[in-house]
């Protein structure tokens, strides 16, 4: 598989409280996309209104398929961009 990297931003207009009642349902997504390995760190620069998104899959179609299944990926515009690993890491 490969690894990618979502750069995710708030839309205009999402507000905290929408973001506070979906995080019990997102929690346990990400948490089965983890168990499978689609899914590594999330980070979330709240000021920033940005989160970091690890995950992995053939293609990024397929990666775009999961992250969308994250119930706060309706309030996000979403970038993908593939990485490849450090020098001298196994491919």
């Amino acid at each position: 598989m490969k690894s990618y990297i979502i750069i995710a931003k708030f839309k205009d207009g999402v507000t905290a409280d929408k973001i506070s009642e979906l995080i019990p349902a997102e929690q346990k997504q990400a948490e089965i996309l983890k168990d499978n390995g689609l899914l590594g760190e999330i980070k979330v620069a709240m000021p920033r209104r940005t989160v970091f998104i690890e995950a992995f899959g053939n293609d990024v179609d397929i990666v775009l398929e999961n992250i969308k299944t994250l119930p706060m990926a309706k309030l996000w515009s979403i970038d993908i961009y593939a990485v490849t690993p450090p020098s001298g890491s196994p491919a």
